[in-house]
């Protein structure tokens, strides 16, 4: 059982709701050792954001170095979340920290990790730049901080206070139910701020569990501060490729506002919004201690492709200079080609890099794929009539030439051709023919 006892500096008073809510608050105030022991047991997995080190955390850092007792004015301090308070002696309280993804520290991570930076440098001289290594120093070496602390607990530099707010359940019969059911919506109602991005959020919420469990080998960044080398929204914008096929067949929930397939090239926060809504939705997913649970077998086979188009949006990327050359273009003559300069691909899926160049170019390419898809009523699932990411795939096999015509007829302008309809029209029906199908536009 991981709990800890802290002293609070002033009133432990409870604060109950006036509405009824089962759940309690408490704010007051702890000092630098009371949170050396908060940290030992206490992580940040509940938070939406990982703390890394940014100009917030420096300016929290000089304020305790040239300044601590304004310490206490200047920060909203620490949001802790526990579903297990004890009211002991002596102004203490005993915490507990058994659910990481429902107990912890709630908002306030900055502030966290820029005391716990400024605590390890100063009575050790080590420095941190992320909240995982800090907090990975704190495990293996609580021992002698708190030793080496309590020897120099009369230092002035210590002397600040945090201001600490405490939720937690009331006791009453439900409590730890309710509690469960709204504090990922606390979480993250106190967490919204312009600094914060939706994908944050909806992981919060669990909308990205099922995602990250099929690709969970990608460095894939899931949460705020978290390290990586793929952005979730790109993740997310090739994920709803399958889902913009399973609301043209009319396989969604009717209250989904409808996707735009070039809000994939041209706006991913609205990818996100897209993706949000179906995976929170009651007939997709259900709610189980405040996080959505992904329940519909025929939304997890259309999430199961996303791999697929992430490993043919790489593999496209390469190969799309060929293929246009091949079709009488000169690639490398396009003003925004740059074939001096190298780029890895954008998921990491293929080994060798490729010459730079906008990605407006191949998007509605990658769209496009919806028409590689169909539904199979018996099994209540989606699949593909043809695999692009298979080895057997032969890209020669897509009628590129309107594709390419296109492009030029607009300047090659890249912008142009990410933001226009036709061509993902156009590339729909690019590769229904290469299915042996008969083109739509005919």
């Amino acid at each position: 059982m991981s709990k800890i006892i802290i002293k609070l500096e002033q009133s432990n008073a409870l604060q109950t709701s006036k509405e009824g809510v089962k759940i309690n608050k408490i704010t007051s105030s702890i000092s630098p050792l009371s949170l050396i022991k908060l940290l030992k047991e206490a992580d940040n997995k509940i938070n939406p954001r990982t703390a890394t080190e940014n100009k917030v955390t420096r300016a929290i850092y000089e304020t305790l170095d040239k300044s601590p007792e304004l310490f206490w004015y200047k920060t909203k301090g620490i949001l802790i979340a526990t579903k297990e308070c004890r009211f002991l002696e002596r102004n203490r309280v005993e915490l507990s920290f058994n659910e990481p993804e429902f107990e912890g520290i709630m908002d306030g991570g900055h502030n966290t990790f820029a005391i716990a930076r400024f605590l390890i440098d100063k009575l050790f001289g080590e420095t941190f730049k992320d909240w995982n290594k800090c907090k990975a120093y704190w495990a293996d070496n609580y021992d002698t901080i708190l030793e080496k602390f309590n020897a120099e607990e009369n230092n002035p530099a210590y002397r600040f206070s945090v201001p600490v707010e405490i939720i937690c359940p009331n006791n009453e019969e439900g409590s730890v139910e309710e509690y469960y059911n709204v504090i990922s919506e606390i979480c993250s109602a106190r967490n919204s701020n312009v600094e914060l991005k939706a994908t944050a959020l909806g992981n919060q919420v669990g909308c990205y569990e099922y995602l990250k469990e099929i690709l969970q080998n990608y460095p894939i960044i899931w949460k705020t501060g978290e390290k990586g080398t793929i952005k979730s929204e790109d993740v997310i914008a090739m994920a709803d490729i399958p889902l913009l096929f399973l609301q043209q067949i009319g396989k969604l929930p009717k209250d989904v506002k409808s996707f735009n397939r070039v809000n994939a090239y041209s706006s991913k926060g609205q990818c996100v919004t897209f993706f949000n809504s179906v995976l929170s939705h009651e007939a997709v997913a259900s709610t189980e201690k405040g996080r959505f649970q992904i329940t519909s077998e025929l939304v997890k086979s259309a999430l199961d492709m996303t791999e697929d188009i992430m490993k043919y949006f790489d593999c496209l990327y390469q190969k799309f200079p060929t293929l246009y050359n091949a079709h009488q273009g000169s690639f490398g003559r396009i003003t925004s080609v740059k074939l001096d300069k190298e780029v890895n691909p954008l998921f990491g899926t293929q080994p060798k890099s490729a010459p730079y160049y906008p990605d407006g170019f191949i998007y509605p390419l990658v769209v496009g794929l919806t028409s590689l898809m169909t539904y199979d009523e018996p099994s209540n699932t989606i699949k593909w009539k043809v695999n692009p990411a298979s080895i057997d795939f032969d890209f020669n096999k897509i009628p590129l030439t309107k594709y390419i015509d296109m492009i030029k007829l607009i300047g090659y302008d890249p912008q142009k051709v990410g933001k226009t309809q036709l061509f993902y029209v156009e590339a729909a029906d690019a590769y229904r023919v290469c299915a042996g199908e008969t083109s739509s536009l005919f």
